[in-house]
């Protein structure tokens, strides 16, 4: 039985479930889609992280068309790792 959940673990994420868990009585859990970002390679070279663009590390969002976009839709790379983007 845990106290409080935090289901996101990106950068508010892990702050707030950091703090709750500050209380050595109180128990936290939280949750996140993706895996520990210090295990992936290309997290860890700042010049390699267009090579997570698409990858299952990666939310693959896009945006509706926009206007002025020429009424196309726009990438929206977010991070899917613990940590978040």
């Amino acid at each position: 039985m845990f106290d409080y959940v935090i289901v996101g673990g990106g950068s508010a994420g892990c702050v707030v479930a950091a703090r709750l868990a500050e209380d050595p009585g109180t128990r936290v859990l939280l949750l996140e889609a993706g895996p520990d970002a210090s295990a992936i390679e290309e997290v860890q070279a700042p010049a390699a992280f267009s090579r997570l663009f698409g990858s299952r590390y990666d939310w693959n969002y896009v945006t509706l068309p926009q206007e002025r976009a020429d009424a196309r839709p726009v990438y929206w790379p977010r991070g899917r790792v613990l940590g978040g983007s």
